[in-house]
């Protein structure tokens, strides 16, 4: 029964060095994957067979799932994105704030927080650097 399930998402902060506050992360559920993964899917048509194949962008995926993991600071906010130089694309707003490092650590926390196996993780992490 839904009564006997704590519902709300965990949450974790994580304090990188270079800034004041730290980054608060909550976790995803399946139905949250779901849509990223949607998103991140593309479909394209084979031009032999001419059936339609979908693919997932893997690091489309990873971002996306960075994204909507990321509860503070808020990258969709208007001011945050203008100080970033980087309107309307809170995945680039992301990656100009952190480092390439950093970036992985907030990747592997977010994973990790959602349930992911620790081997998921080294792959995307994997997909991330290429």
């Amino acid at each position: 029964m839904m009564e006997n399930v704590d519902t709300k998402p965990e949450t974790k902060e994580i304090q990188f060095k270079r800034f004041k506050s730290p980054f608060v992360i909550k976790s995803l559920t399946e139905d949250e994957n779901s849509v990223i993964q949607k998103d991140a899917t593309r479909k394209t048509k084979d031009k032999q067979t001419r059936q339609i194949v979908s693919q997932l962008d893997q690091s489309k995926y990873a971002d996306l799932m960075i994204v909507a993991s990321v509860v503070s600071p808020d990258l969709n906010s208007e001011q945050i994105q203008k100080s970033w130089n980087c309107m309307a694309d809170p995945v680039g707003v992301l990656k100009k704030m952190l480092r390439a490092g950093e970036y992985i650590e907030l990747m592997q926390q977010v994973q990790e927080l959602s349930g992911f196996d620790l081997e998921d993780v080294e792959d995307l992490k994997d997909e991330v650097k290429n």
